[in-house]
C-alpha cells in the first residue's frame, strides 16, 4: 500500500504538521535537522504527496501551461525542455499544447487551460494578435506571460534580442570580407524577424555593402522552397531568420551541387541541435534557452505569490556561435 503523510509523520519522530509544513515549503521556521528528517523518511517510504488534497488546501493547481506554436520545430522543443526542467524544480507540473501555427487551435488550449484553473500560462510565440486570448486570462485572475514572442509587447514578456542578433550576423559576414548579402525571413509580418533583419541591415549598410531579401516559411521546406532565388542572386552569404531555414539550403545546395561555405557561406538563427550536426557545421545566434525558461518561471512565481507583481519586457542577450559554415568570399 502507498504510504501516507501519517506514515512519513511517524517515521520521522514528527507530527503531521510538521510534515505537511515541509512539504508545502511553508516551514521556514522549522529547523534544518528536523527538515533532514523529514526528506529522509519520504525518500525511505517512497512517499507521493496528494496533489488533489495540496489544491483543495493551497487553492494551487501544481500545474502551468505552456503554448507553443510547434513542437516538432527544434527551438520549441527545446525550451519546452528547459522550462519543464525548471517548474519541475518548483513542485510544479507542464501541461505541454501545440497550436501548430492555428489560432482558433490556440484559443482552444488556452480555454482548455483556464477550465482546469491552472496556476499559469506561458505562451510562447502568439500565432496572431488576437487579444481576447490575453483579456481572457485577466478576467480568470490567471498570471501569464509571453516568451520568445513574434509580435511587440512591451507587458508581461521575455524574449531575446533580436536586433542584437541580427548585428551580431552582420558583423561576422563584413569580417569575412562580405558586400552582398541576403536575409531570409517570414511570409509573415513578425516583429522579432522583422527586428533581425533590422539590425543586419543596418550593420550591413552601414559598411557600405548590400542586403537582398527573401520571404518564406520558418521551416525546413521553406529554406529549400527559396534555394533556388537565393543561389541565382549575387549575393555570397546569407543569414537566416531561423536555423530550420538554413539547414533546408543546406539540403538544396546538395541537390544543387551547391560548395557550402565556399559558393555561399550560412549563418542560421537559434542554434538548435541540428547546427552542430550538419557538414559544414552551422555559424548561428544562440538564444539561450535555459535562461529563457529560467526568467520565465521566475516571473510566473513572483505574479503567482503577488498578484500586484508587474514587469515588462525584458531582454535576453544573444551571442554569436563560430562554427563552419562562413569563410571568405569567392567572389566579390
Amino acid at each position: 500500500m502507498a504510504s501516507t503523510i501519517k506514515d512519513v509523520a511517524k517515521e520521522a519522530g514528527v507530527s503531521i504538521a510538521t510534515v505537511s509544513m515541509v512539504i508545502n515549503k511553508k516551514a521556514d521556521h522549522i529547523t534544518m535537522k528536523t527538515k533532514k528528517k523529514v526528506f529522509d523518511a519520504i525518500e525511505r517510504l517512497d512517499y507521493k504527496p496528494n496533489l488533489t488534497a495540496r489544491s483543495l488546501v493551497s487553492a494551487k493547481s501544481f500545474t502551468v501551461g505552456l503554448l507553443v506554436p510547434d513542437i516538432t520545430n527544434p527551438f520549441f522543443a527545446e525550451l519546452a525542455k528547459a522550462f519543464e526542467k525548471e517548474l519541475s524544480r518548483e513542485g510544479y507540473m507542464t501541461l505541454l499544447c501545440s497550436s501548430f501555427e492555428e489560432s482558433e487551435r490556440e484559443k482552444q488550449y488556452l480555454s482548455e487551460l483556464i477550465s482546469r484553473g491552472v496556476d499559469g500560462v506561458v505562451i510562447c510565440s502568439l500565432t496572431s494578435m488576437e487579444t481576447q486570448i490575453l483579456d481572457a486570462l485577466k478576467q480568470a485572475k490567471i498570471p501569464y506571460l509571453i516568451l520568445d514572442n513574434r509580435y511587440a509587447l512591451e507587458e508581461f514578456s521575455v524574449h531575446v534580442d533580436d536586433y542584437k542578433g541580427g548585428v551580431l550576423a552582420a558583423s561576422e559576414l563584413l569580417e569575412n570580407g562580405h558586400k552582398t548579402t541576403a536575409f531570409i525571413g517570414s511570409k509573415n509580418p513578425y516583429d522579432n524577424i522583422y527586428n533581425r533583419l533590422q539590425g543586419f541591415r543596418n550593420e550591413i549598410e552601414r559598411a557600405g555593402g548590400e542586403v537582398l531579401t527573401f520571404e518564406t516559411e520558418l521551416t525546413r521546406n521553406g529554406g529549400e522552397a527559396v534555394a533556388e532565388k537565393l543561389f541565382s542572386s549575387e549575393a555570397t552569404a546569407v543569414f537566416c531568420s531561423n536555423d530550420l531555414i538554413a539547414v533546408g539550403l543546406y539540403d538544396a545546395a546538395d541537390k544543387h551541387n551547391l560548395a557550402l561555405p565556399e559558393e555561399l557561406s550560412v549563418i542560421g538563427f537559434d542554434d538548435i541541435s541540428f547546427s552542430d550536426i550538419v557538414k559544414p557545421r552551422l555559424t548561428t545566434i544562440k538564444q539561450p534557452v535555459g535562461l529563457l525558461a529560467e526568467k520565465a518561471v521566475q516571473h510566473l512565481l513572483l505574479m503567482k505569490k503577488d498578484p500586484e507583481y508587474h514587469f515588462y519586457k525584458e531582454l535576453i542577450p544573444v551571442s554569436l556561435v563560430k562554427r563552419e559554415s562562413v569563410t571568405k568570399p569567392a567572389r566579390d
